[in-house]
């Protein structure tokens, strides 16, 4: 099950939209499993990876993905190659990212783009790797072509998530 869980205001049915299209990708479960906080003293631009670490009250199940959801910009940061935007965050192989919307004012005015790093921070929770396809979400997100991509996976990602996710379930 995929569980976003907002840290700000979202309209209900972009969110819908949104988790069917989650759904469309991965093959299981998406809903909307309520909102959290951010942490107090953690200001904008947030810190993805301390914000991983310090939200708390979020109700999932060993299986389950949880992707945090926020309007808010997130640091830059910092890589060996220099300063690269975060428009989202997760850990190779655990169970939650973060992704935000910024710089849209909501989910329907950047939809495409924001789906497609939905998919990829979720890609990267399931443990898939960076993709040579640049139709594919997994392809790499600094890349100047990543946003007007489709929120889609190649047939090879597409398989390697089906694997992953069964081998989770049993």
């Amino acid at each position: 099950m995929i569980r976003v869980v907002t840290l700000d205001p979202f309209d209900d049915k972009q969110l819908a939209k949104f988790n069917r299209t989650l759904y469309t990708a991965f093959g299981v479960g998406s809903e909307h499993s309520g909102s959290a906080e951010v942490p107090s003293g953690m200001s904008e631009p947030l810190d993805a990876e301390k914000l991983l670490d310090e939200v708390k009250g979020i109700r999932a199940y060993k299986d389950d993905k949880v992707l945090l959801l926020t309007s808010r910009k997130l640091k830059d940061r910092e890589l060996p190659s220099g300063k690269a935007p975060t428009v989202g965050f997760a850990r190779y192989g655990k169970d939650r990212a973060v992704l935000t919307i910024a710089p849209y004012k909501d989910l329907e005015t950047g939809y495409k783009a924001i789906a497609r790093h939905a998919l990829h921070q979720l890609g990267t929770l399931w443990e898939l790797h960076h993709c040579l396809d640049p139709r594919c979400s997994m392809y790499p997100p600094w890349t100047p072509s990543f946003n007007q991509g489709d929120h889609i996976f190649c047939t090879f990602c597409r398989e390697k998530s089906e694997q992953k996710i069964r081998l989770a379930k049993s």
